[in-house]
């Protein structure tokens, strides 16, 4: 996801490459994008070195970024009355029947069983709340040890090159 040919810091930095800045049209305002832009900058502008807090506070914007954008998205889905919420709890069985039926219907009406119909409203102040604090929670990149494969690509593709002695 983040290193290779089709990582978000691969495609940023080849954004970069060819002259766009963060922010400066649609895909460098992307989700990730800038996020990833600005720290290459900042990595670039360090003779292609950061630390692994660098890297992590680059995560934490992502991270956030991330977040602020799927609560637009719930509001905003949250308002549009032709879409149902199935509730993913329910046994996975009734999900994935209901879902096939509908989508196998031919007249193209959708009759949401109430046994899945999830409320699209907050039902209290814990869940505002906890959709209001909701961290996520780093499982790939736990200590510093976890990021040395990136700060090694970056230090490697960004770094100052050195005069060879031979």
């Amino acid at each position: 996801m983040l290193l290779g040919a089709d990582g978000i810091l691969s495609e940023a930095g080849w954004l970069l490459d060819v002259g766009l800045l963060p922010n400066s049209n649609s895909a460098t305002r992307a989700i990730g994008y800038r996020q990833a832009m600005e720290y290459l900058l900042r990595c670039r502008e360090n003779g292609g070195w950061s630390s692994a807090g660098d890297f992590y506070e680059f995560l934490s914007e992502f991270q956030k970024g991330s977040r602020n954008f799927a609560k637009r998205q719930m509001t905003w889905f949250r308002n549009e009355q032709i879409y149902e919420w199935i509730d993913a709890s329910k046994p996975l069985e009734k999900v994935l029947s209901f879902i096939c039926d509908s989508y196998n219907s031919q007249d193209g009406h959708l009759q949401m069983p109430e046994s899945l119909r999830m409320r699209k409203d907050i039902r209290n102040h814990r869940q505002a709340a906890e959709l209001k604090t909701y961290r996520t929670i780093n499982r790939h990149f736990i200590g510093h040890e976890d990021c040395v494969d990136v700060l090694d690509w970056i230090k490697k593709t960004y770094g100052q090159p050195t005069d060879s002695l031979c």
